[in-house]
């Protein structure tokens, strides 16, 4: 991952977007935008409607994974339903901010604000195949109170042949490895999307 540029922003010891501290940041020091990354940050956070909706919700679930209307992507839009349906919860995700593969420059600041808004990170993990990767490799690169906040809900296979397959990532499996390790308790397993209703319930 490329370190964003510092920033010699007038503001810098004020807010980093509205009243999230740059303390409350995993790495606003690497990770300061730009004057102009600063200002596109704060339009497309805030085009969003539900943005205060999620900032005051009672539990915050930043939900990462494969994405796509089918399979995985229609797995991990169940997981979100699921807890959106909670009481006083807000679920939301990176793509729903609108940003795409033109805006890499802004994925890393805007995951740390979402990152810092969350109550809770929800990682769902099929194989190594897809942006959610980066995320992950985002979690273990900054070695943060993020991991105290994680849930891994990690998909295991009938075989130890069809395991490899799909974790098949020496890079991306060490990043695992790390992070289920700190975890712990905090990692549910499931085997079949009939599974992931209760596996979801396990996570509060």
């Amino acid at each position: 991952m490329t370190d964003a540029p510092e920033s010699d922003t007038s503001d810098s010891d004020g807010p980093y977007i509205d009243d999230i501290g740059s303390d409350e940041l995993t790495g606003a020091g690497r990770l300061s935008p730009t004057p102009e990354q600063h200002e596109q940050l704060k339009n497309r956070l805030h085009a969003v409607d539900r943005f205060d909706e999620i900032r005051y919700a009672d539990r915050r679930y930043l939900v990462i994974g494969r994405g796509g209307e089918n399979g995985p992507g229609a797995r991990r839009q169940l997981v979100c339903d699921l807890l959106d349906d909670r009481t006083g919860a807000a679920v939301f995700r990176l793509e729903d901010f609108g940003f795409t593969s033109d805006d890499v420059s802004l994925w890393a600041p805007a995951f740390d604000i979402l990152s810092a808004m969350a109550s809770h990170i929800i990682g769902i993990l099929e194989d190594f195949d897809g942006g959610h990767v980066w995320e992950l490799g985002f979690l273990y690169y900054q070695q943060t109170h993020l991991r105290d906040i994680l849930w891994l809900l990690k998909r295991i296979y009938e075989s130890a042949d069809v395991m490899r397959d799909r974790y098949d990532n020496g890079m991306a499996a060490s990043h695992l490895a790390a992070l289920e390790d700190a975890a712990a308790d905090r990692v549910i397993t499931w085997e079949t999307p009939d599974d992931l209703p209760q596996a979801v319930s396990a996570v509060p």
